[in-house]
């Protein structure tokens, strides 16, 4: 079952809701939670007994951290001392699993090829692992519990029931967001009414989800599979063209199933964090992260990027570095040390193949450049008298931001980095524009496809400028009179389901992100 399918939110979502709001408050958490693991059971069967023993071993490492055995009678280094042993083996468990379950055949396959170029005749065979829908982000929602608790900033929860909810939830299971255990906990446990502004703002956001997903994400999808098959023998200005609409197809989707999620959340009175905010209003790379999959970016910086750069070996490095070439250069030393780290672990949480990796040095490089020049460039600016306020400056910046999206793109969606170079060189070996207007309606969208999805696009673009502006659109709407309120949505329920890429003639498309 996905979020984008009639089964999903008008048949199980529809129940959920009914049978939560009859019975009594005090029993609403169950149907909750018999809710999250049926859905969870839907999408991966017997697997969901890992779900389980993480939710059994998340309970059990946060009760041992905070444990009152652990302080009797220690000096407070050694009780530090345990937690960090506890911590560690919870965070291990965690890690071993998903990097067995995720990457082993990766790391075999790669380090047999190496044993064969020092002519080692080895041989591996892949293994086949059934691997459960969503475990990459509730692993990362466990490091975050435990760790929390092992720095005291969250208490152990000493309801298993809570930490059930906080893993399994439904809407979130499959795609995220990433929340932290405070955020979303009590919420999912308190089992308060459905209040009618809830449903009716959570069913909007889900709407506007699906119109992202079926009418703009799913219908770019064909042409964009067929371009990445197929870029071989296509001209350059067609795989540019296949780039540029995976981005708008990934965006589309994943922002789509975003607002599908929280609004589903939103439902039953659980504010789901915001996983974007606009991210191609960035004028950076950095900005631009810090938009795009924003709980993912704030996980890395929470939980890798501060523990790296605060790191012991890392502080020694920088003071010897700022020891022997001064501080202009040591004081890069530890925020770089963490970039690599992060980007690294970025590359490797969407998946176990090189062109992902690629994708966290790209960007570790980009925003490396972006960090050192920053300063030198503000003075440049600053001489030449350029105001870096000014409309053309900021149209300037987009327009580079953009080309550094659309390349880092191409790579992510290539099946390998060395299509992902080729598919690269061909824009600038081989590229003919009039070919690409003489082939447009050949790309598996004809013209009227690709004057839906153009005018979906717009539609969305407009949308994002009157968010950045603070217009909350829904609030804005709400307020109109009741038939011209009501005709609104009815004709945007309309819009989805005449334009939507469904039925005869489309195949259903995965969830992209339900795969990392």
């Amino acid at each position: 079952m996905s979020y984008h399918l009639i089964a999903y939110f008008a048949v199980f979502l529809p129940a959920t809701i009914l049978l939560y709001q009859i019975v009594p408050q005090r029993f609403r958490f169950i149907v909750l939670l018999a809710a999250d693991y049926v859905f969870f059971w839907l999408i991966s069967g017997k697997l969901i007994v890992y779900l389980i023993g993480a939710t059994f071993l998340t309970y059990g490492i946060g009760r041992w951290l905070d444990s009152p055995k652990i302080a009797q009678g220690a000096a407070p280094k050694t009780v530090t001392k345990r937690k960090r042993r506890i911590l560690a083996l919870g965070i291990v468990i965690n890690l071993a699993l998903l990097i067995v379950l995720k990457y082993t055949n990766f790391i075999c396959g790669n380090v047999t090829e190496l044993f064969r170029m020092f002519g080692w005749n080895v041989d591996f065979k892949p293994i086949r692992f059934m691997v459960p829908i969503g475990i990459s982000f509730y692993t990362l929602q466990i490091i975050s519990y435990i760790t929390d608790v092992y720095r005291g900033t969250q208490k152990a929860e000493t309801n298993p029931a809570k930490i059930a909810l906080y893993l399994s939830f439904f809407p979130q299971i499959m795609e995220g967001p990433i929340a932290r255990y405070h955020e979303t906990a009590d919420d999912l446990y308190a089992g308060r009414g459905i209040q009618f502004k809830n449903l009716k703002f959570g069913y909007q956001r889900i709407l506007w989800g699906l119109f992202k997903k079926i009418v703009i994400a799913d219908r770019l999808y064909y042409s964009v599979s067929y371009i990445f098959e197929s870029y071989a023998e296509l001209d350059g200005s067609i795989a540019l063209f296949g780039a540029i609409a995976y981005t708008g197809q990934l965006y589309m989707e994943f922002s789509g199933c975003m607002d599908i999620i929280i609004g589903s959340g939103e439902i039953f009175g659980i504010n789901l964090p915001e996983n974007f905010r606009q991210p191609f209003a960035a004028r950076s790379a950095s900005e631009f992260w810090r938009r795009w999959h924003i709980t993912l970016g704030t996980f890395f910086k929470d939980y890798i990027f501060y523990s790296v750069s605060l790191a012991k070996p890392v502080k020694k490095f920088a003071k010897k570095v700022k020891e022997k070439c001064g501080r202009g250069v040591s004081k890069f030393v530890a925020p770089t040390a963490a970039l690599f780290c992060v980007w690294i672990c970025n590359g490797l949480w969407h998946g176990a193949n090189w062109t992902f990796i690629f994708y966290g040095v790209y960007y570790l490089v980009i925003i490396f450049i972006e960090n050192i020049t920053e300063e030198p460039m503000e003075k440049l600016t600053k001489r030449l008298r350029i105001n870096r306020q000014s409309r053309v400056y900021k149209a300037l910046q987009s327009v580079k931001l953009f080309v550094i999206v659309i390349i880092g793109e191409m790579f992510f969606r290539s099946e390998t980095l060395a299509d992902g170079f080729a598919m690269f060189g061909r824009i600038f070996t081989d590229f003919h524009i009039s070919e690409y207007f003489r082939n447009i309606f050949s790309l598996k969208l004809d013209a009227y496809e690709l004057i839906i999805a153009a005018v979906g696009l717009l539609i969305v673009l407009a949308v994002g400028i009157l968010h950045e502006k603070g217009i909350c659109i829904r609030e804005r709407i709400s307020g109109w009179r009741i038939p011209a309120r009501w005709g609104f949505w009815y004709a945007a329920i309309m819009l989805v389901l005449f334009f939507g890429a469904y039925g005869s003639g489309y195949t259903i498309v995965d969830l992209i992100y339900a795969g990392y």
